[in-house]
């Protein structure tokens, strides 16, 4: 899994460098020199004192190597990935939270605010940069222990051909209620916040932003892709329109598909907002940037949610059409 390992660093380096460049700012500035190395060291040695050692370093083996190990070690490695993205959360946070304290206690001194930011937004960032990574690696493999696993008798698919009215009636049932969804979260909003300027931040002019789109979109599909999901996720997406019927084996996989892809589109959001609010700190005094890289850190993030509020029922769904219980 060396391949992906590599290929995942790539895709997220170059989409990092290029969100940092639209927002204003630049690549090295979220690159603290005892932040960075600090917080893989400790997620090293946690990783080394919870046992999982020797089931992590065998992620970086090549194909052939993953391929031939067995099912029990498979399943360690997989243990040893979730392990992983469980204790950077919890490093990551920490980092978060003494530098928000340190933020606070220094408040009015001006000198300190920048430093002590920058570790709140650096430690954020190595949580959704890293996260990534782990999280593409662990769908990979996830999708080799299911595929080990799939018996030779396996139940197959029952493709139903759906006429035209059965299709017409699926649309109009899946629409109505993601238009009720809208127009609650719409009153919501527009009850419950105060807006006294000219602008309205839902409109179209704001959500139309292409940078945001690029950021959200393409990386995660790129690491769904090097996770070996890509065909998988639209399988699954095309079962539960057609309400096919699945195998335990086809769940499993539509399920760890569908999940990586959610989870991925949130740490992007997360990581292009961050992005954005860098740019931000970076132009404070050009007030004419401002709105640009605010834009930048906001619109992707409201679309990995949105996106996620759509695929939450898909998975579920998914899990329903399973034909075992």
């Amino acid at each position: 899994m060396i391949i992906e390992f590599l290929l995942s660093i790539l895709v997220l380096c170059i989409t990092a460098t290029m969100c940092s460049l639209t927002s204003g700012g630049f690549i090295w500035e979220i690159i603290e020199p005892a932040l960075l190395p600090g917080t893989l060291l400790i997620l090293a040695m946690m990783i080394f004192l919870s046992g999982y050692g020797k089931s992590f370093i065998k992620i970086f083996s090549s194909a052939k190597k993953i391929k031939k190990t067995e099912l029990p070690e498979l399943k360690k490695i997989e243990a040893s990935l979730s392990f992983s993205f469980k204790a950077l959360i919890f490093v990551s946070s920490f980092f978060m939270l003494i530098g928000a304290i340190y933020f606070y206690l220094n408040i009015d001194e001006r000198q300190t605010l920048g430093p002590n930011l920058a570790t709140i937004i650096c430690s954020f960032d190595y949580l959704a940069f890293f996260g990534m990574i782990l999280i593409t690696l662990k769908a990979k493999l996830r999708r080799n222990i299911i595929t080990y696993m799939i018996e030779e008798n396996d139940a197959e698919n029952e493709n139903t051909n759906l006429s035209k009215k059965e299709i017409i009636l699926r649309t109009i049932k899946i629409l109505i209620p993601m238009a009720l969804i809208i127009g609650l979260y719409l009153l919501i909003i527009f009850t419950s916040t105060i807006n006294n300027s000219n602008e309205e931040p839902l409109s179209f002019y704001y959500l139309k932003d292409l940078p945001g789109l690029i950021y959200i979109f393409i990386p995660t599909f790129l690491l769904l892709a090097i996770s070996g999901n890509f065909k998988i996720f639209f399988s699954a997406l095309k079962s539960v329109f057609k309400n096919q019927k699945l195998s335990v084996s086809q769940m499993a996989l539509f399920e760890n598909s569908i999940k990586t892809f959610r989870t991925l589109l949130i740490l992007e959001g997360i990581l292009a907002a961050l992005g954005g609010f860098m740019g931000m700190l970076c132009n404070l005094e050009d007030r004419s940037a401002l709105g640009i890289c605010f834009t930048m850190a906001c619109v992707p993030l409201i679309y990995a949610l949105l996106l996620n509020l759509i695929l939450l029922p898909v998975e579920s769904k998914v899990s329903l059409l399973c034909d075992s219980e």
